[in-house]
């Protein structure tokens, strides 16, 4: 009998909705294949819920009496640009460890997941600290899956994930004549002329992933500490919006979900990307974290994966330095997420099938990257 509980190996041969067949039923098959407490479940006390709210994949929600799970079908095309197998193997690990929800399997185009009682938390709400801290449960949460010890490559996924997305975006043309006019005023050239420059000021392989950065840094020993500790390479999100963290009322802690985008980081990219994400698909930028808010970020972050860095520097009282250098590097790496995202949308608008202006979005990501390129680096 195949076990595939946490086991990212064993893989149903089946493919829910092919060849136009009833994705509901489709779901409820893969399930009562796959959890073998619902293996006898009737088909039709079985009962499906869409999930609205990814513009990544399709979700459904499976109910029968008290049980529920959730069924993850891959976006169309997104193959191209996310590795399912390194994804199924972080989540079933993560589950294993007791930090993901239950990852049950996976079928040939989608997986099983535990179902968790609770909601998205807003964009709006990722800021708050009152009357739920929001912001402290965040960092405190990704401080825990930045110390944890991954078995993959540690090389930073940032700019060849970049470069991927960059490739597929200049591969593309668009059936609408309206849109595709649209996509070249968008000047992917000049684009890539930015993405060059910006690897020369952030860390990138052009610099020893920062170390040439650093050496060459003239300035005090905080300053130079907080470069470093935005440099690190820790096993991260990079994708850490409000539709991908959970809270019920009753937690005293947010549960992080979906994994698709993780991989070993600058620790900066994961900061910078979440903060962003603040600001949602609207890119409203009057929700960018306040320098407030992310040096209580950064002090709840260091409370779970640099305890023994933080207290030192509150002994000395050093803290409200350091963070201010975090800040300033820290924010730099908003650009990075802006050419990720913007090209990423951009593959998007040539494949999903999800109901999302990708091409509009892309648009918004890359002239975000101008205006604060402008507050965050002057006219470097």
């Amino acid at each position: 009998m195949v076990v595939y509980l946490n086991n990212a190996n064993a893989c149903l041969d089946y493919a829910v909705g092919a060849g136009g067949a009833d994705e509901f039923d489709d779901a409820k098959y893969v399930v009562k294949q796959i959890c073998p407490d619902w293996k006898d479940a009737p088909n039709d006390d079985i009962s499906v819920k869409i999930i609205v709210g990814g513009i990544t994949n399709r979700l459904y929600r499976l109910m029968w009496g008290e049980k529920s799970v959730l069924v993850r079908l891959y976006g169309d095309h997104t193959e191209e640009f996310i590795d399912r197998s390194i994804e199924n193997m972080l989540f079933a690990l993560l589950s294993e460890r007791g930090f993901a929800p239950t990852y049950y399997g996976r079928f040939k185009n989608g997986r099983i997941e535990g179902w968790l009682d609770a909601r998205p938390l807003e964009p709006e709400e990722m800021g708050q600290t009152n009357p739920i801290n929001y912001v402290h449960m965040i960092g405190r949460e990704l401080g825990i899956m930045h110390i944890m010890d991954i078995p993959e490559d540690r090389t930073p996924v940032l700019w060849t994930k970049i470069e991927r997305f960059e490739k597929l975006a200049m591969e593309i043309e668009l059936e609408d004549p309206i849109k595709n006019a649209a996509l070249e005023e968008l000047d992917l050239a000049d684009r890539h002329q930015k993405l060059e420059w910006l690897k020369s000021v952030l860390p990138s392989n052009q610099n020893h992933n920062g170390k040439d950065l650093l050496d060459d840094l003239d300035t005090d020993e905080i300053t130079k500490q907080a470069v470093a500790f935005a440099s690190d390479i820790v096993f991260s999100h990079n994708d850490l919006l409000s539709g991908n963290i959970l809270h019920n009322p009753d937690w005293d802690r947010v549960q992080i979900i979906d994994y698709e985008y993780g991989g070993y980081n600058f620790r900066g990219f994961d900061f910078a990307n979440h903060f962003f994400e603040n600001c949602g698909f609207e890119l409203d930028l009057a929700l960018y974290p306040s320098i407030e808010k992310q040096f209580a970020f950064f002090k709840a972050y260091m409370s779970t994966a640099a305890p023994k860095m933080l207290a030192q520097l509150e002994a000395n009282r050093e803290s409200k330095a350091f963070f201010h250098a975090l800040y300033d590097v820290v924010n730099r790496y908003a650009l990075a997420s802006h050419l990720f995202w913007g090209y990423w949308a951009l593959v998007q608008a040539a494949h999903s099938t999800i109901d999302f202006d990708f091409l509009e979005y892309a648009g918004k990501r890359f002239t975000a990257f101008d205006v604060q390129r402008d507050y965050f680096l002057g006219s470097s």
